[in-house]
């Protein structure tokens, strides 16, 4: 089934980034279960330090390789996102500013790199869908002093140079967090943002959705919406009272400001009405673990609320627990030895 289809259940899908890049032996494995649950789209990341113009050439041989095995098992669409280095200089601790954007960001290094990244990409056997960066409402990726001006920039730059090298890609704006961090002691400037004061700040809009600025100074081109609305412990038919909080059970707050954002014509009607959902899990480990009887309840209303919001695609993160069991985040439908989970069970249901 094609990405795209409006009035379509959402397509299946899920990233598992150590079992296909991290550990390609175990990539045969993760084909065959994606196989057998209908799986149509998968999900990479690759590394960007911010300063150099080209990627990483090892580890996109090996998304390319993931996408032709995945593409040989019926898979043809993936979404590929650059995740900058993680690293306390974007958003260090303590009261004073931090970094602008631009200067631990290159925009014109980024030019180049997203060229390369897409040219390399191009004809492994799938459409891919790039998000110019992941997750840049979180300071640890961007820093806050000029983050949302320096993302506006990004996608912009993404959307001409992905289309000048494949002409089939699609860029999707967004990757966006689904709530803030709260502020601390060690962060009084916070974390990170809600994604919807951010996306007013992108495109330059007010609380109300109301344009400000010149519609050339904050427009951007993509070609749809990406969105990470994982909620851990909550019932994803709970919903947030902010409503700038785009978890699962805040989606119709999403979708309808997102509407409003396209009424100002900074981002397309259409580009706002395709919202694809690319990271969501419950967490099998950690202070934020729930009972896999519990997740998988939560999976299939997740599922629903994906479905009733006709949302284009419905990712979850991570097939297996990762191999490393130091690995902070956990969130495998089956265990780390590939035991089967209620939950596997339960995605593999869905439809």
């Amino acid at each position: 089934m094609p990405v795209g289809a409006a009035n379509a259940a959402p397509v299946k899908g899920l990233q598992d980034q150590d079992m296909t890049v991290n550990n390609p032996q175990l990539s045969s494995s993760f084909f065959t279960d994606a196989k057998a649950a209908k799986v149509g789209i998968t999900r990479y990341n690759v590394r960007w330090d911010g300063k150099s113009s080209t990627p990483d050439p090892g580890q996109v041989a090996l998304v390319r390789n993931a996408i032709q095995q995945g593409a040989a098992s019926g898979i043809r669409t993936v979404t590929v996102a650059p995740s900058l280095s993680s690293n306390d200089k974007a958003n260090p601790r303590g009261k004073k500013k931090g970094p602008t954007a631009a200067s631990l960001i290159s925009s014109s290094a980024y030019t180049k790199y997203i060229r390369s990244l897409a040219t390399s990409l191009k004809g492994a056997g799938a459409v891919v869908y790039y998000a110019p960066i992941n997750e840049p409402n979180w300071y640890r990726f961007i820093p806050k002093r000029g983050g949302a001006t320096l993302y506006r920039k990004l996608v912009n730059i993404a959307y001409k140079e992905v289309k000048a090298a494949d002409s089939s890609a699609k860029v999707l704006f967004g990757e966006l967090l689904p709530y803030a961090r709260a502020k601390s002691k060690n962060y009084p400037n916070g974390q990170s943002a809600d994604p919807g004061d951010f996306v007013r700040e992108v495109l330059g809009l007010d609380s109300k959705y109301r344009a400000k600025g010149s519609k050339k100074t904050y427009s951007v081109k993509a070609d749809g919406v990406s969105l990470h609305t994982y909620d851990f412990k909550a019932d994803p038919r709970k919903k947030r009272k902010d409503r700038d909080q785009w978890t699962q059970a805040n989606l119709a707050y999403a979708k309808s400001d997102l509407k409003k954002a396209a009424k100002t014509g900074r981002i397309s009607k259409s580009a706002a009405g395709r919202i694809y959902l690319t990271e969501f899990a419950y967490k099998t480990k950690g202070s934020d673990k729930i009972s896999t009887s519990k997740a998988k309840t939560y999976l299939k209303r997740a599922w629903d609320i994906a479905k009733k919001q006709k949302v284009r695609s419905f990712i979850w993160y991570q097939l297996r627990d990762p191999q490393s069991t130091g690995e902070l985040w956990q969130s495998g439908l089956k265990s780390r030895d590939g035991g089967s989970r209620s939950t596997w069970t339960t995605f593999r249901g869905l439809k």
